[in-house]
């Protein structure tokens, strides 16, 4: 009995294990004109380090308004995944329209959040996101939609307001 309790026991623990896996991630820019900054990719479970409310976070704020991603990544510590930079605009980190960029990392999350600042050359407060399930899929298409901040408008409120800004592919590596 004391042999099958231990068996079982040690049996859930091996099941309740979280084994990561690597991952391709591909951005692409489909905005007219306007480039996007850093893509910050982390688990979808973070999303209290992203949103505060109706809001965002004064670490999400300060990506979405300046295209830095330290302080979000840094808020959100050990489970941050990714970073990504496209090669183009002035300070050369901005990812342009139709341009792509692709990067490689190993995560056990099962939902991904995928965040990026619209550059400000047109409207100062946007930024482009979504949250994709990873879970059981080999390979998985989304786009990431519009959002505006409400922060020039001084309503501090997030609403969408567009879709397909940037589309996305994720693969696992087998």
């Amino acid at each position: 009995m004391f042999k099958t309790l231990i068996s079982a026991v040690a049996l859930s623990v091996v099941a309740g294990t979280a084994f990561a896996d690597n991952y391709t991630i591909t951005v692409t820019n489909n905005l007219d004109e306007e480039l996007l900054a850093p893509i910050l990719v982390t688990d979808a479970g973070n999303d209290a380090h992203i949103f505060d409310g109706a809001y965002v976070t004064a670490e999400a704020e300060e990506q979405i308004l300046t295209g830095d991603p330290k302080m979000l990544a840094e808020r959100i510590g050990g489970d941050m995944v990714a970073v990504g930079h496209g090669m183009d605009g002035p300070p050369g980190v901005l990812l342009a329209p139709g341009k792509s960029v692709t990067l490689n990392f190993k995560t056990d999350a099962t939902a991904l959040r995928v965040i990026a600042m619209v550059a400000p050359t047109m409207v100062a407060d946007h930024y482009v996101s979504n949250v994709v399930d990873v879970h059981a899929q080999e390979k998985v298409a989304f786009d990431l939609n519009r959002f505006d901040i409400g922060h020039d408008e001084g309503t501090k409120m997030n609403m969408a307001v567009g879709s397909g800004a940037a589309s996305v592919t994720i693969e696992r590596a087998m």
